[in-house]
């Protein structure tokens, strides 16, 4: 599925995440801040949403919007 990564996703990341899952790791910053504002290709595990590319990183609903 073809989404729009949103902007700022790194805050509201954090503003999601409980404490102990907010992000701190340079890899997901990293991560984060290469797709952010960009059109992505999504896929689905068990329901969740994950980058094409790199499936690494859970990317909750309110990081994208569907395309």
């Amino acid at each position: 599925m073809r989404a729009r990564m949103k902007n700022n996703l790194i805050e509201i990341y954090n503003r999601l995440m409980p404490g102990d899952l907010k992000i701190t790791g340079r890899e997901i910053i990293d991560f984060l801040l290469s797709i952010q504002g960009k059109e992505v290709e999504l896929i689905f595990t068990d329901g969740v949403a994950f980058e094409k590319n790199d499936d690494n990183f859970w990317l909750p609903d309110e990081l994208w919007e569907k395309l």
